[in-house]
C-alpha cells in the first residue's frame, strides 16, 4: 500500500471530492490524515468528514489549517451536503501540519504528501517541522498553469509563496498543473452512474449536479483526482524528466528550467494525460464497494 496525506480545499470545485473518495477506495492507496486549507478550513474538515462517513473511513483523522486566505469568489458545491459554518467536534484540535508531521514522525515508511488545494499547509509543514522532510516519499501537487502566457490558476496563485517554497523543497516533488489535469473531465452524462456509487454515491452525485448548474456548463474538470494518481504512478499521467523551477511573477507561479548542473531532485511537471482513460478508472475506482 501507498500511505498518503492528502491536504484538500474540499467544498469548491466538486474535484476534491472525487479526489477523496478515488483516494479512500484505490486499492493500492492508504490514506494516514486528510488536512484542509483555505477559507473556512473548520467547514471543509466537517464536509471531509461527513464524506469519509459514507466510505466507511471515519477512522482517518482530520484537522484543518489557519482559516483565511480567499484571493478570489470561486462556485461552491459542498453545501448542499454540509451547511456552511458547520464544525464537527471529530476535527482535530491541533493544526493541520502538526497532524501532518505526526503521521509522518509514526510513519513505517515514506508517505506521499498530496497537496490538491493552495500548499500552505505544505509550506508550513516544511518551515515548522524541518525533519519531517526525511520520512516524505515526495510530494505531488495539483495547480499552476505551464503556459507561456497565461499563469493564473487558482491553487498555486492562492498562496505563490506557499507554492514556490514547496516546489522548490529539493524533495520529489510531482506536479499535474491547470493545462494537464484539465483534460480529465466527468460530464452531466455521469450523474446516474455516480449516484449509484456505493454509500457515497447520493453525496458525490448531488455536489456534481450543483456545481455543473452554478457553472452553467454539462462537464467540469477532474483536476485533483488526476494529479492524485501520480501517488501511484505514471499509468495516466506522463512527467517530463527534466527538473524545473517554480518562481512568482505577478503574484503566479511561473515554471522555468532548472540551470543545467543543478543540484536538487527537482520538480518535474506533468505533459501529457489519456483523458478518456482516467474518467473511467476515476469511475471504476470510487464504485468499488466499502
Amino acid at each position: 500500500m501507498i500511505p498518503i496525506i492528502l491536504d484538500t480545499d474540499i467544498g469548491d470545485d466538486v474535484d476534491d471530492a472525487f479526489a477523496l473518495a478515488y483516494a479512500i477506495r484505490h486499492p493500492q492507496i492508504e490514506v494516514q490524515a486528510i488536512t484542509t486549507v483555505l477559507g473556512d478550513t473548520r467547514w471543509r474538515a466537517a464536509l471531509a468528514l461527513r464524506l469519509l462517513d459514507e466510505l466507511d473511513a471515519s477512522t482517518i483523522p482530520v484537522a484543518a489549517g489557519s482559516p483565511g486566505g480567499e484571493r478570489w469568489p470561486v462556485a461552491v458545491s459542498g453545501d448542499v451536503v454540509v451547511p456552511p459554518g458547520t464544525i464537527d467536534a471529530r476535527c482535530e484540535a491541533r493544526p493541520a501540519w502538526d497532524l501532518m508531521a505526526d503521521v509522518l514522525a509514526q510513519a513505517s515508511q515514506p508517505v506521499w504528501l498530496a497537496t490538491i488545494g493552495p500548499a500552505t499547509n505544505a509550506a508550513r509543514l516544511l518551515e515548522t517541522h524541518p525533519d519531517s522532510i526525511k520520512h516524505l516519499a515526495g510530494i505531488v501537487m495539483m495547480g499552476g498553469r505551464h503556459e507561456p502566457v497565461m499563469t493564473r490558476e487558482h491553487n498555486f496563485g492562492s498562496d505563490p509563496t506557499a507554492a514556490a517554497i514547496t516546489c522548490n523543497s529539493g524533495l520529489n516533488v510531482q506536479v499535474g498543473d491547470f493545462v494537464i489535469t484539465s483534460q480529465a473531465q466527468l460530464r452531466r452524462m455521469d450523474l446516474p452512474r455516480v449516484q449509484n456509487i456505493p454509500g457515497v454515491g447520493p453525496s458525490l452525485a448531488t455536489m456534481l449536479e450543483t456545481y455543473l448548474d452554478r457553472r452553467s456548463r454539462g462537464w467540469t474538470s477532474m483536476y485533483d483526482p488526476a494529479a492524485l494518481t501520480l501517488t501511484v504512478g505514471e499509468e495516466f499521467l506522463s512527467l517530463d524528466p527534466s527538473p524545473m523551477r517554480a518562481t512568482i511573477v505577478d503574484e503566479q507561479i511561473r515554471f522555468e528550467a532548472t540551470r543545467r548542473g543543478a543540484r536538487t531532485r527537482g520538480l518535474r511537471l506533468a505533459t501529457a494525460i489519456d483523458p478518456e482513460k482516467f474518467r473511467e478508472h476515476l469511475l471504476q475506482v470510487i464504485e468499488r464497494s466499502a
